[in-house]
């Protein structure tokens, strides 16, 4: 035996086993090698041709053994249609491989060398029929001996069909990616010969070694073949138009680097670029093509299209394959580029590295159904033929305005218009009749051929399919009837009515069912196989065949012979169907009719079944991947896999399941009701989750997710689970799109403790990390507040299916939101130069439009946040307000160049808006200014004017306007009369900068610079509710739901919120924490405890050993809580304000003691015990330090006066009798409490405000930090600083505290870091603790000195040791530099301290992987990345992004072991 066969042996398990039953059992029957011995010479050749160099050596092992298994085949006795249609396959697929194998035989030897790493796929091809022929043998012996049986016989029956109708999918697929493989491996020694070039082997062999075969692989294609459904001119047709394009194609002095073939539907466009295509594919031209077409997802977009191109480049030019190789090397994350990005990178550069004209054929473009998507490929072409001068493209499309306005005003293209189908032109008539005669030729006489030429009218598809009708063989009826009738349709050329011919001569019997197989086919979203249809209609229990649909509908409908795929012909009879669901009342029983929502559920049910299919359905580890290590791109044999082990079937089930059940009705939602809980539940809906990562269909299965969830009559259990899934993928899409296995190794430990996955996949997966740590409890509610902007947030709307909110801000981005959670939906939209001032949506939800301060508009695809075009631009300033018209095909501006613009979302033209403004659509968002109290406008006689700083909108029926205004009143208007309706609204107490009616008109929502959001009711002008304090600023937008449950608003606060304006409370729930930044923080005396006081107005305390809340917040400051400090016997706590007051409570019961203590005349900065408790100090924005009696509350004398700004920092004395204070005149002063007076001179040396100052332990020095960024000692007998300022940090100094025993100081800084000092020798102990994520603004040790405490802006409290050896701290993780997480777009990976049992040096990367050696250990989910790295840090609160993570390894299995997770 051959060391080939013996590997094969050894590893037989992993070979695909189609009976089931290993191949080496079948191998060893001895009667089968007895029966069919006579094949051994022809499989012998797979022992080899491992080794072999020929590529001849895999081509003719599948030919010879497909010739085995097709002879075996041959001698069953059998009529089942099964084995028939297995038959003709396979004598297809012989025919294919023999012609190729007598192609590479005229070679020479040295032209058909092939290395390992071409002929892998080939190989497992073979391997592949050496198993089916295996099986086959199987199945005729069985069927043999069943002879002696007339009921074993029979029941046998049902077995092969179900078996060969696998062994058909099977082979369909093995096939196609075989064919695929040799394409891509082959073509270079193809090309080479068949052009006769002067290549040498060396050259040849020089562009092979840099072939990376798994980068060509991973670019995804559309499965569109165009010979399937379009053919070539009939010889001596078309010349006139072949022959223009054959001049424009070879004319390299020409400018016009883009030919337009522009003809209305049906004239024969598709055709002529079969023709043109075919010629310069033997010219050697011939770059890429692709058929858009309406009938396929895939087809009817731009996604795929630059990844098809690139395909196709390797293919027809592969001395570009290195090249296109090591683009997709370098760009591995390329499909989530722009189009225009994408194709830069995958073709320009490419082509850029060639001399010759490369020519790309683009066909019926207008079918692309996005008219921006279209726009935008058209930009990308015109700019990449004037960038590459070789590059040529030739396009077809019905009249199409979007085209239209981007090649209109272009100098580069050529146009041919309406050439095809205008019967002026006589050879157009003439070539109609040619083709007419000759298909009709010996069916009907010349005359009446003529009559139909005419009839036709220069319209090739009416032709074609009139000759397809009479030509038929199915067809019950003779030439002369169909002949009559086509004659007698009303109109000439009008093919609606053809098709109508076509359906109303179908039996009547079968007109139902053929309604119903017409409806799936319709309905599905990919092209489906004729054993898919007949296996959904057998599913779905409908009595139809497919191959009896074809032979019927064969002049509209086609079978592509090589994918089996079933094509409508043409896209004209597509457009018939849909025009076909709108009719509901059928007087003539064959009139058409498509049950669209019948139709999904159908579609539905077949999906779902293929999942559950025990066969070929859903399973854990579905493509056998070896190792968790690799991602998916970096598997080589990835495509190979998932050809292998998923079919097109469960592709095709997986990715559209959601949809098909999401657009039925509520009938079929109980029928499915049994299918979607199996599906829904785990395992099950991980191994789901493995087709969606290797398929790339996570964003697809989200968005299906959320539409299954908003259907009406959904089972609740269905709708909870279905939105979890959702959250799943939301969370994990990064590791479940890089790698499989880590759906279980990565996303499973990290789900919510309390979420049904997390449960499941405990039960179902044990051998995996576990988060000892750090762990959400579950999926984070909707947040009160939507962080993430990083500045104002000028506008704010929620999507027409209330399902996201979009909002702009002046950081220049655009975010989306997930309503139900608050999440961010991807990353924010980036483009604009200056803030955006302006959103919108389309009203079908798929677009985005946004105005911007850089004067332009930009469009955006609301699912992937691409820009859909190019910058709109026309406005000469500012863009206040953007909206969509009803139809979603304009959009209306208005700018501080006081104009209103209309733009055509399309084509990007615009023009003004003149005179009366009658469009509703428009007048939603600008007006003629209304006239306030304090209206400052300007007038213009030509058109409407825009007043800069008044809010208008107009009701939803258009009768009324209503405005608000800096007068701080609301207006209401009539539209017409132009009048107001009663007296202004008043209740704001500044201007007010928006206002929104609610989608039923009954309500109104206004917002102002008073920060309040107001409900007023639109017809009575009754205030309703007061959201009082809505916003930390002013309120800059407010908008409602489409089912007015809801208001969104957002602010110069850089915050998004919800609210419910029929109860007038916020939506959401508060965080476990504070809400915004946390100034200050104290210890308790017993060191128990923490306080803390944030800008969100309330003080908080904590358990200092969990980190969890103690209590309810302490509520009742009117601004920010500036400082807290406990008193000395741990009773009470004391908090200042930015209100004006300090406040007194009870520290274990929270209550407020005594009423407010009042008296300054600014906030309070600062504020601080006596040593003995008897006294309290504050400091305030009014230059002042006032003392108070801390039993009483009363004031002690008169204020300390004497700086001159605010006071900010104020410390006592060890032995009480002095105040020390630093104030925002850079001063520090020290003062007697007995008298008031000052003592001494200030102290002055700090070249900014003083932050910070307190006593050594002694009384004899003072400890300052500055906002220039040093610390300072100094004596405070002389007022003179102890030698040079310390200085680490790089920013302002904002906190220091000193420890218990005075030996040290920390220091808090803007600069986001905190250092500890040796109090004697002014020397920094070790290196800045990092940790927070913006500035220090707190600093304490605890009582005993062993730990430090951190407040930050980040809105976090961070407790740290500090009684470790500080020395060693550089090699402690502290020392980590932030940036390294990614958090400001570092590229460099971070050393993780954490010990992973086998693994040394891991490393964090920026997107989330913890790597070891180029190995992929596991992912960590952003909010447990900091904490990962800082696993010590106790950071409150506990649920805080920047939360300590631990993870237990004890039972962690990865790499090759991952498969027993």
């Amino acid at each position: 035996m051959s060391s080939r066969k013996s590997d094969k042996s050894k590893k037989s398990h992993n070979i695909v086993n189609i009976s089931g039953s290993s191949s080496s059992a079948h191998r060893s029957t001895s009667k089968k090698e007895q029966g069919y011995g006579t094949i051994n010479t022809g499989l012998d050749i797979v022992a080899n041709i491992a080794e072999a160099s020929d590529i001849l050596a895999p081509l003719k092992a599948a030919c010879r053994t497909t010739k085995s298994i097709l002879e075996v085949v041959q001698a069953i006795e059998s009529n089942q249609e099964e084995w028939t249609d297995l038959t003709r396959r396979l004598k297809e697929y012989m025919s294919a491989l023999e012609e190729r194998t007598a192609l590479f035989e005229t070679y020479p030897l040295g032209d058909r060398a092939v290395d390992e790493v071409f002929s892998r796929p080939l190989i497992h091809y073979v391997e592949f029929l050496e198993d089916m022929h295996d099986m086959v043998v199987d199945l005729r012996a069985k069927r043999s001996r069943n002879k002696l049986g007339f009921l074993n016989a029979f029941s046998k029956v049902k077995i092969d069909a179900g078996e060969i109708r696998k062994l058909n999918r099977e082979i369909e697929d093995r096939h196609r990616l075989f064919m695929e493989a040799l394409g891509v491996f082959t073509a270079l020694r193809v090309q080479v010969v068949e052009r006769n070039t002067e290549a040498t082997r060396a050259n040849v062999e020089a562009i092979l070694t840099e072939v990376d075969a798994a980068a060509i692989l991973q670019l995804p294609t559309v499965a569109f073949v165009a010979s399937s459904v379009h053919r070539t001119c009939l010889k001596g047709t078309r010349e006139a138009v072949l022959q223009m394009i054959r001049e424009w194609a070879h004319d390299d002095t020409s400018d016009k680097s883009i030919f337009w073939l522009c003809d209305i539907a049906g004239s024969g466009k598709s055709t002529v670029a079969m023709s043109a295509m075919d010629a310069w594919r033997k010219e050697g031209v011939l770059g890429g093509r692709f058929f858009f077409s309406m009938a396929s997802s895939d087809g009817s977009t731009t996604d795929k299209f630059c990844s098809t191109i690139a395909r196709d480049l390797v293919h027809f030019i592969p001395e570009l394959t290195p090249s296109v190789a090591e683009a997709v090397k370098r760009n591995p994350s390329f499909m989530r580029s722009s189009i225009d990005e994408q194709f830069q990178t995958l073709v320009v550069g490419p082509l850029n590295r060639r001399k010759g004209r490369v020519i790309l054929v683009l066909d019926a473009l207008d079918e692309c159904k996005s008219g921006s998507q279209r726009r935008e490929l058209l930009e990308t072409l015109s700019k990449a033929v004037q960038e590459s001068k070789n590059l040529r493209i030739f396009m077809t499309s019905r009249p199409d305005p979007v085209i239209q306005g981007v090649l209109g005003s272009l100098s580069i293209k050529a146009k041919l218009n309406d050439r095809l189908h205008d019967v002026n032109h006589r050879d157009n008539v003439n070539d109609i009749a040619f083709y007419v005669h000759q298909s009709l030729d010996g069916v009907l006489p010349h005359d009446k051929r003529q009559r139909l030429v005419g009839k036709a009218n220069g319209l090739f598809i009416w032709a074609s399919t009139a000759c397809r009708m009479l030509t038929s063989e199915t067809t019950m009826s003779t030439p002369e009837s169909i002949y009559n009738r086509l004659i007698s349709l009303d109109q000439t050329g009008a093919i609606d009515e053809v098709y109508d011919l076509i359906f109303e001569r179908t039996d009547p019997q079968s007109h139902e069912v053929m309604c119903k197989m017409l409806a799936v086919l319709l309905v599905a979203f990919e092209p489906l196989t004729i054993d898919d249809l007949e296996h959904l209609l057998k599913q779905a229990g409908i009595s139809g065949s497919g191959k009896a649909l074809l032979q019927n509908l064969g002049s509209v409908l086609i079978r592509d012979t090589t994918t089996d795929l079933i094509q409508f012909r043409h896209p004209t009879l597509v457009e018939y169907l849909r025009r076909c669901t709108a009719v509901t009342t059928v007087n003539n029983i064959n009139r058409i009719h498509i049950n669209i929502a019948h139709a999904h559920g159908q579609a539905a049910l077949w999906c779902l079944k293929c999942l559950r299919s025990r066969t070929e359905g859903l399973r854990f580890n579905i493509c056998q991947i070896q190792s968790s290590f690799y991602l998916n791109r970096q598997l080589p044999d990835l495509d190979v896999r998932v050809s292998k082990f998923i079919t097109r079937r469960i592709r095709y089930a997986s990715s559209h399941w959601l949809f098909h059940a999401a657009q039925t009705n509520l009938d079929w939602q109980r029928m499915l009701k049994d299918e979607l809980q199996h599906i829904i539940k785990s395992p099950y809906v991980l191994y789901w989750m493995e087709i969606l990562s290797f398929t790339g269909g996570v964003s697809r299965a989200i968005a299906g997710l959320r539409a299954l969830t908003r259907q009406t009559g959904l089972e609740e259990e269905i709708r909870t689970s279905a939105y979890e899934i959702r959250r799943f993928l939301i969370a994990f899409s990064v590791p479940i799109l890089d790698s499989t296995p880590h759906i279980y190794i990565s996303a499973l430990p990290f789900t919510p403790k309390t979420s049904i996955l997390h449960d499941e996949g405990i039960k179902f997966y044990r051998n995996s990390l576990v988060v000892t740590q750090g762990l959400d409890t579950m999926y984070p509610k909707l947040p009160n507040i939507l962080r993430g902007h990083e500045d104002s947030v000028n506008a704010v709307i929620i999507s027409p299916d209330g399902s996201r909110i979009i909002s702009g801000s002046d950081d220049e981005t655009i975010r989306l939101w997930d309503v139900d959670t608050g999440q961010p939906l991807g990353e924010p939209l980036r483009g604009h130069e200056d803030s955006v001032k302006a959103v919108a949506i389309s009203p079908d939800g798929s677009q985005i439009v946004s105005g911007s301060s850089d004067e332009t508009i930009r469009l955006w695809d609301a699912e992937s946040g691409k820009l859909l075009a190019e910058p709109f631009q026309g406005h000469e300033s500012v863009i206040n307000a953007v909206a969509f018209s009803p139809d979603g095909s304009r959009i209306v501006s208005s700018s501080a160049d006081k104009t209103i613009r209309l733009w055509d979302v399309d084509t990007g033209h615009w023009r003004p808006l003149r005179g009366r403004v009658g469009d509703a659509s428009i007048r939603v968002v600008v007006l003629a200014r209304p006239a306030h109290e304090s209206s400052t406008g300007s007038s213009d006689n030509d058109g409407p004017t825009v007043g800069s700083r008044d809010s208008v909108a107009f009701s939803p029926d258009g009768s009324r306007v209503v405005s608000g205004s800096e007068d701080m009143t609301i207006r209401l208007w009539d539209v017409e009369t132009g009048q107001p309706f009663g007296k202004p609204l008043r209740a704001h107490q500044y201007s007010v900068l928006t206002v929104a009616f609610s989608p039923d008109g009954v309500r109104i929502a206004s917002g102002s610079s008073d920060r309040s959001i107001l409900i007023w009711d639109a017809n009575t002008g009754q205030l309703l509710r007061q959201l009082l304090q809505a916003h930390g600023d002013s309120v800059l937008a407010v908008s409602f739901s489409p089912d007015c449950s809801k208001v969104v608003s957002s602010s110069f606060d850089n915050t998004v919120r919800l609210w419910d304006p029929v109860a007038g409370r916020p939506l959401g729930e508060s965080l476990r924490g504070h809400e915004d930044s946390v100034l200050t923080v104290a210890f308790s005396p017993d060191g128990s405890r923490i306080a803390s006081g944030s800008e969100d107005m309330t003080v908080r305390l904590w358990v200092l050993d969990t980190g969890e809340p103690s209590g309810e917040p302490l509520q009742g400051h009117d601004a920010a809580v500036e400082c807290v400090t406990f008193s000395p016997d741990g009773s009470r706590i004391v908090s200042g304000s930015r209100d004006g007051t300090i406040r007194l409570w009870n520290a274990d019961t929270g209550q407020r003691v005594l009423v407010p203590l009042q008296g300054h005349e600014g906030g309070v900065n600062v504020v601080a015990y006596s040593p003995g408790g008897p006294l309290i100090a504050s400091g305030s924005d009014d230059g002042t330090i006032r003392t108070w009696n801390a039993i009483t509350g009363e004031p002690l004398g008169k204020p300390l006066q004497g700086h001159e700004d605010s006071v900010l920092a104020v410390a006592f004395s060890p032995d009480a009798s002095r105040i020390v204070s630093g104030s925002n005149d850079r001063t520090i002063r020290l003062w007697d409490i007995e008298t008031g007076q000052q003592l001494g001179e200030p102290f002055i040396g700090h070249s900014k405000r003083i932050s910070a100052v307190l006593f050594s332990l002694d009384g004899s020095q003072i400890v300052s930090g500055s906002a220039d960024g040093t610390i300072r000692l100094w004596n405070t007998n002389t007022s003179q600083p102890f030698g040079e300022p310390l200085q680490v940090h790089k920013y302002s100094v904002l906190a220091v505290g000193l420890s218990p025993d005075g030996s040290r100081i920390v220091s808090g800084s803007e600069d986001k870091t905190i250092q500890i000092w040796d109090m004697n020798t002014g020397r920094s102990l070790g290196q800045p603790l990092r940790g927070h994520e913006d500035s220090v603004l707190a600093v304490a040790f605890s009582p005993d000195g062993s730990r430090v405490i951190s407040g930050s802006k980040d809105r976090t409290i961070m407790l740290w040791d500090a009684g470790m050896d500080i020395n060693t701290r550089n090699d402690n993780q502290n020392v980590i530099d932030p940036t390294h997480l990614g958090l400001e777009d570092d590229p460099r990976d971070t050393h993780l301290k954490i010990h992973v049992p086998g693994f040394e040096q891991c490393s964090l990367l920026p997107d989330g992987w913890v790597q070891s050696s180029g190995r992929y250990l596991f992912w960590v989910p952003p909010d447990n990345r900091h904490g990962l790295l800082r696993s010590h840090l106790l950071t409150i609160p506990t649920a805080s992004s920047l939360r300590a993570t631990r993870l237990d390894f004890t039972h962690f299995q990865c790499g090759p072991s991952w498969t027993i997770v």
